[in-house]
């Protein structure tokens, strides 16, 4: 008789194939009313590639991009997602656009390309006054490729310098990585006018040599926001840059992983998961199992270290050891499982570069335990501490129709009654065979924020738990990895944050073409000033962590 360990394996192994075939299946057959009414409303301008699936690719002609957009997210309740513009002027051509969205009920993602016109300055219809989430990834544009998206509220710099030199565009193939333009001397932020009656608070650092540089404009009227403007990115490092100049494909898992302490794990899995379907590889069942548990430590280490800043910020030094002595158990299991505090090195095009000896299995569930333990004893802790809730109940709410139209992702969505995840609705590594459900509330408050987190901190152990046991034997890599130029490629991660998205264009020479980088902070930082409007100066601190913002994710 095999024993109860091999025939868990067999099951696990046979079960991914066959929910991995399901899966295709059901999606195949969804985008039909999509193609459908995409076709009746705009007839043979567009050209759909249904052989992608479930990335489902279409493209318009720039003319009809803001129409196409609008029908998607109006009327199929298509979720904006972010902009890659693709500079091509090494190869004489025009830029090119590419509209993410996602269809979380269907499983799907939709990628709406256009080449646009050949004008200076290139030119398309701003889609913020439809979606509010996309203003930022078109200021973006603007900034990093001097592409104008017209009819745009705002379009300020976002991302560049103070004083970097107007029309000279980082994201152009003719700019240079290692060029370093001339400053502008007698540069200034040009930042947003002051509502009338109304005071400036700075909130935040413009100094580079700090740890996090985020600069937080908030208007305050007596004790109240009214209003906020947000300046960042002064540490950003130009990784998009150097992928399509310097490095090779199998050199950007390395670099991905480097993009943030707390969450590059989740970077390296969606960069490389984009290049598995850009080459159609089927990674073994063992590789998907083993990314998911790392994922899921990585998640309770992000969220144990933000727990810890905001004890330590509310002065509750008890509460701040206990999440020490948390992280460190937390810390001494990364080490067991891959040989380093932090998970480096760990992703690879194909699978995972290294195992968990099977013969470890003892060492590793005591390891586990000893989080269990000193996470029951942070639990324990937290309900006897009215202080830590006082600045959190009813406290900067995002109304659900608000946290919608920004298009937020994570437990900041969830914390408003938006029951989206990325491992539920666009499975990847092994979700598809764990037992995931998205951890909601519908309050929106700092209390509803902090407490998803504290509840996924619980399910990341449990689900570590049944990681464990269903681990199948087997291979953890795909040696031979053939990654064909020319296609577009995208995946979904759910970071510790929220959705972190990567679009990954192929080109030639072992490098890509266009790499961009969506993560969850980008989204979630245009929602602080809804959050923030009518909320007391003193708590907006608090309110500003409860959306747990990664600078350094956002500053690539």
């Amino acid at each position: 008789m095999p024993s109860k360990q091999k025939r868990n394996n067999r099951c696990a192994a046979s079960g991914t194939e066959i929910s991995r075939r399901d899966r295709i299946e059901k999606a195949a057959a969804c985008p039909d009313p999509l193609i459908a009414s995409l076709r009746e409303k705009f007839g043979d301008l567009i050209s759909v590639d249904p052989d992608r699936i479930p990335l489902l690719l279409l493209t318009a002609p720039p003319s009809l991009i803001r129409n196409v957009a609008e029908h998607v997210y109006l009327q199929l309740h298509g979720r904006y997602i972010t902009c890659a513009a693709i500079d091509r002027g090494d190869e004489a051509l025009p830029p090119s656009l590419r509209y993410l969205f996602s269809f979380d009920k269907e499983r799907l993602l939709l990628c709406i390309g256009t080449d646009l016109d050949r004008s200076s300055p290139a030119t398309v219809d701003s889609l913020t006054p439809v979606i509010p989430g996309a203003n930022w990834s078109e200021r973006e544009m603007k900034d990093m490729h001097g592409i104008i998206a017209g009819g745009h509220p705002d379009l300020r710099r976002l991302v560049l310098a103070d004083d970097w030199p107007e029309g000279t565009y980082p994201l152009r193939s003719d700019f240079r990585f290692d060029h370093k333009p001339a400053p502008v001397s007698g540069a200034a932020p040009n930042l947003a006018p002051p509502p009338a009656s109304t005071t400036l608070l700075p909130l935040g650092s413009f100094y580079g040599q700090k740890e996090t540089t985020a600069y937080f404009n908030l208007f305050v009227y007596g004790e109240r926001v009214v209003d906020v403007d947000y300046r960042g990115f002064y540490n950003h490092r130009g990784l998009e840059k150097m992928a399509d100049s310097l490095l090779s494909y199998h050199h950007i898992p390395f670099i991905a992983e480097r993009i943030c302490a707390c969450c590059g794990f989740s970077h390296s899995t969606c960069y490389c998961q984009a290049m598995e379907s850009a080459a159609r590889l089927e990674v073994p069942p063992r590789a998907r199992f083993i990314r998911s548990a790392l994922l899921e430590l990585e998640r309770l280490y992000s969220h144990s270290l933000w727990l810890a800043s905001i004890c330590s910020m509310e002065g509750l030094k008890h509460l701040f050891l206990k999440c020490c002595a948390l992280q460190a158990s937390i810390l001494n299991l990364c080490q067991f499982l891959t040989g380093s505090r932090i998970i480096f090195g760990m992703n690879v095009i194909g699978g995972i570069s290294r195992d968990i000896p099977t013969s470890s299995q003892s060492r590793l569930g005591s390891f586990l335990g000893a989080v269990e333990k000193d996470l029951a004893a942070l639990m324990d802790g937290m309900p006897g501490e009215p202080s830590l809730f006082s600045h959190m109940k009813m406290i900067s709410t995002l109304p659900r129709h608000d946290a919608l139209r920004l298009c937020v992702s994570g437990p900041t969505a969830r914390a408003s009654g938006i029951a989206i995840d990325a491992r539920v609705d666009h499975p990847y590594a092994a979700y598809d065979l764990l037992s995931v459900e998205p951890v909601c509330r519908g309050e929106g408050d700092n209390l509803a924020r902090i407490s998803v987190r504290v509840d996924e901190m619980n399910q990341s152990l449990k689900l570590m738990r049944e990681i464990i046991d269903r681990m199948p034997e087997g291979a953890i890599r795909v040696k031979t990895v053939e990654i064909p130029p020319h296609t577009d490629c995208v995946s979904a991660v759910e970071s510790p944050r929220g959705e972190t998205v990567h679009y990954v264009l192929t080109g030639r020479n072992g490098r890509p073409r266009r790499w961009k980088i969506k993560s969850a902070t980008f989204s979630n930082l245009q929602a602080v000033p809804v959050m923030l409007r009518g909320t007391n100066i003193a708590d907006a601190r608090m309110s500003i962590s409860s959306i747990d913002p990664c600078f350094s994710c956002i500053e690539h």
